[in-house]
């Protein structure tokens, strides 16, 4: 890969940062939004996307200091690979990237007490919290009709597949696909990023909550897509398992994304075994990864 090429898609991140960043403080200070800066990242995200996931690994490893900030890029950067998987065309990708990176407007609008609170919530401040995808549809619909489609994103973004979401508990297809998947991006951003509320979940077990804590509450096909985009453990990464072994995976099953087949090196006692075996999580049910371990290698 050319050094030049490798340097833009860093720098993607980068700048999505700083122009989110910049489009908070303009919110927040009452100064309005222009869309143009969101239209030039959403279109080059789709770019990036198209050739590499080096934007999946860079948020994986992201230090996240401004939540709202990192959230808006992440779920842009999750939204599309989502889209990606459905074989969305790249004026359909770049849809989602806007809406990905605009999806909490009426949020920045919040007091940051309310946002940041470590604590519990009181009956005004979710009150608050409630109102703000409504908040965020009414400054999109003043753009006008071509933003419809962004309005409506917006505005359904918390509901919820089987009905349990805010604020009008719409089900099923009664909310947009681009909603849905903005929020499914979203759920799992919000898991695998560090908040005043909770620690960071590790990505493949924020995919586990995702697959059996919150499967009624999204599409079953988007669940799988997102799955199958992400492939949290690639051949070579090093797991830890329920019963303590360790072991690298050597194969994915497509089908079964957290349950790879391993070639189990130790045993729990940390002993390295003379020959590694092979272990198919598939067909080896009572176990399962508990963590991923840092000393991964390239596939």
């Amino acid at each position: 890969m050319p050094l030049r090429e490798a340097d833009a898609r860093v720098d993607w991140y980068g700048r999505a940062h700083k122009d989110m960043a910049a489009i908070g403080e303009d919110l927040r200070g009452n100064r309005g939004m222009t869309t143009e800066r969101c239209f030039r990242l959403a279109e080059a995200l789709v770019e990036v996307l198209a050739t590499s996931d080096d934007l999946i690994l860079r948020m994986m490893q992201e230090n996240v200091k401004a939540y709202q900030v990192a959230n808006a890029i992440h779920v842009a950067i999750l939204s599309v690979k989502i889209g990606q998987g459905l074989n969305y065309d790249s004026a359909a990708l770049q849809r989602l990237a806007m809406a990905g990176l605009l999806h909490d407007l009426g949020m920045w609008l919040l007091p940051q007490e309310i946002v940041e609170k470590p604590g519990s919530l009181s009956a005004d401040e979710w009150s608050g919290i409630h109102a703000h995808p409504e908040q965020g549809r009414r400054m999109v619909a003043e753009m006008g009709e071509p933003f419809d489609w962004l309005a409506t994103a917006i505005a359904q973004e918390h509901e919820r597949w089987d009905g349990s979401g805010y604020p009008c508990r719409l089900k099923g297809g009664a909310i947009t696909e681009v909603a849905q998947i903005i929020g499914l991006a979203d759920v799992l951003d919000a898991m695998m990023s560090p908040r005043p509320y909770h620690a960071r979940v590790a990505p493949h077990q924020a995919l586990r909550s995702l697959l059996v804590q919150h499967k009624q509450a999204f599409q079953p096909r988007l669940i799988k897509t997102l799955v199958d985009q992400l492939s949290l453990y690639p051949i070579g990464t090093s797991v830890r398992l329920n019963d303590g072994h360790v072991g690298i995976v050597s194969k994915v099953n497509p089908r079964y994304p957290l349950r790879p087949i391993l070639l189990v090196q130790r045993n729990r006692e940390g002993q390295t075994n003379r020959e590694s075996e092979a272990v198919d999580l598939c067909h080896e049910t009572s176990m399962h990864i508990v963590e991923v371990l840092p000393e991964t290698r390239a596939a």
